[in-house]
């Protein structure tokens, strides 16, 4: 499974790049909405671990162009300013999971488990 990090932070895709390397999955960063668009036109990706707020987009807005892309890729959006209203406009879209920052290891352990058993 290819994971692709969409993240400004650099120690918040310090710390995923870390776990996910511990659990064998093969992974790419981008530190920004373009940069991320660059990367699934490039390449295929199985899942993508959305921040919401990054510097140049809203990952809200990155959600449809993401799935217009590929219809096929799961999100797993992320953020640390939660609010009913964003967690219900970002659903909308049709994400798979909604993470609240700090992430919890062992629910994105158990969600990307779940995923390639359902693969």
């Amino acid at each position: 499974m290819k994971i692709l990090i969409v993240e400004d932070d650099p120690q918040v895709v310090a710390y995923i790049q870390k776990i996910l390397e511990k659990w064998g999955y093969d992974h790419q960063a981008a530190g920004n909405g373009k940069e991320a668009l660059h990367c699934i036109l490039e390449n295929t990706f199985d899942v993508i671990l959305l921040d919401i707020m990054l510097p140049d987009y809203l990952g809200y807005d990155l959600i449809p162009e993401f799935k217009q892309i590929d219809p096929e890729v799961s999100i797993i959006t992320m953020t640390g300013e939660s609010s009913r209203e964003l967690e219900q406009r970002v659903r909308k879209e049709g994400i798979l999971y909604y993470m609240v920052k700090p992430i919890e290891t062992q629910n994105l352990k158990l969600l990307l488990a779940h995923l390639c058993k359902n693969g």
